[in-house]
């Protein structure tokens, strides 16, 4: 049994598994990703160009609409807001936009930091920069979602999530509908760039698990849930910020920031996925049905859609996110215990792979292999696991 030390990085590499290969070879489309930018950076240009040539119409794609007005037609103090029709076009000028950051990010900036390391390997250093602009990505817009949270009344406290619905929920600060039409857009652009990256062992599970974050972002919005939403996607991305970091990390060949960061990204993720969601599900019917009276309710107040249906589909569509969160678990137990506690070493079973790149590539062909492509020696049984 190897020691301690030189298993928990195999942990990390296995726990953290990325990208799968059908038949043995990688699935990606180089061309197609690396066509992104242009395209991107050209309708952006186009956007901004109009809007320099003193057209007004961008001001609909590049900045917040439906501002809320006093009766006087002066801006409510404070920048309040409202949903509207346009707020399609400036999530759709935000997917270009992420896109296109992305793929500067990703071609031509954060790969520089492994050459300047020394970390030949170019799978590694495309995987460091996978890793590098989720979790930039991350920490830019938890920050500033943070910050909304604490500015909000909901603050550490469940009973305002659905005090005084509809008419304290309608209107939202500038803060929070930039965070959620900004998520929206992110979890919109992840349909695009997971079918461009190498194709994952568990593509249907991730693929679902986008389609359900999606639906729920759209219709808590539509149905004026923002406060429950904003909190939760807060709660869901923070265990992601330590995950990304030490898969960095493990890019870089650093062996004790991995460690670290795997320890915090488990016990992150079983407080913030599991407990604090589990609850603040339990809360819809605990507290939104208390606190939320039936004269208030759809249809017999404006702009309210509370009601046992609606709330009824938002809650089958967070159970289904939280299955497929306990499947994740569930993986990562497995890999935990076969690793730490039996310790069985985890192999790369890969032979007929062209893309061999010696011994440094077979390690980080083992970073990316699922079920099918990690072994434990002594077993035929295999493991996989990919966090949200």
């Amino acid at each position: 049994m190897p020691p301690l030390e030189k298993r928990i990085p195999t942990v990390v590499a296995v726990a953290g598994t990325e990208h799968g290969r059908r038949g043995g070879h990688l699935v990606t489309d180089p061309a197609l990703e690396l066509g992104d930018m242009p395209v991107s950076t050209t309708l952006l240009g186009i956007v901004h160009g109009f809007y320099w040539l003193g057209y007004e119409w961008p001001l609909l794609w590049i900045s917040m609409n439906h501002k809320v007005t006093g009766a006087d037609g002066v801006d409510v103090e404070g920048g309040k807001y409202v949903r509207g029709v346009h707020d399609f076009k400036f999530v759709l000028y935000w997917i270009v936009q992420l896109i296109a950051v992305r793929s500067v990010l990703l071609h031509h900036v954060l790969p520089a930091i492994p050459q300047f390391l020394g970390i030949a390997n170019e799978r590694k250093q495309r995987r460091f920069g996978e890793m590098g602009w989720t979790f930039m990505y991350i920490c830019v817009t938890w920050a500033i979602g943070f910050k909304v949270w604490m500015e909000s009344p909901y603050f550490m406290n469940t009973a305002n999530l659905y005090a005084n619905y509809p008419d304290d929920h309608i209107i939202m600060p500038y803060g929070l509908k930039w965070f959620y039409l900004v998520q929206t857009a992110f979890w919109l652009s992840n349909i695009y760039t997971i079918h461009v990256e190498e194709r994952r062992k568990d593509h249907v599970e991730m693929l679902t698990h986008h389609v359900a974050t999606i639906v729920l972002v759209l219709l808590s919005y539509t149905f004026h849930f923002t406060r429950f939403g904003h909190a939760f996607m807060l709660i869901m991305d923070l265990p992601d910020m330590f995950l990304t970091s030490a898969k960095m990390f493990r890019y870089l060949e650093h062996e004790l920031m991995p460690n670290i960061l795997f320890g915090l990204f488990s016990l992150s993720w079983v407080f913030s996925k599991h407990i604090i969601c589990l609850k603040m599900m339990i809360s819809i019917w605990t507290q939104g049905t208390k606190l939320i009276p039936e004269e208030r309710r759809f249809p017999h107040y404006p702009n309210s859609y509370a009601s046992y249906p609606i709330v009824s589909v938002l809650w089958v569509f967070l159970c289904v996110l939280q299955v497929i969160l306990l499947y994740w678990f569930y993986l990562l137990l497995r890999v935990l215990n076969r690793v730490l506690i039996k310790g069985e070493n985890v192999d790369d079973n890969r032979s007929d792979d062209e893309d061999s790149d010696g011994e440094d590539g077979s390690r980080d062909d083992a970073e990316h292999s699922t079920d099918s492509g990690v072994e434990i020696n002594e077993s035929s049984r295999s493991n996989r696991h990919q966090p949200c």
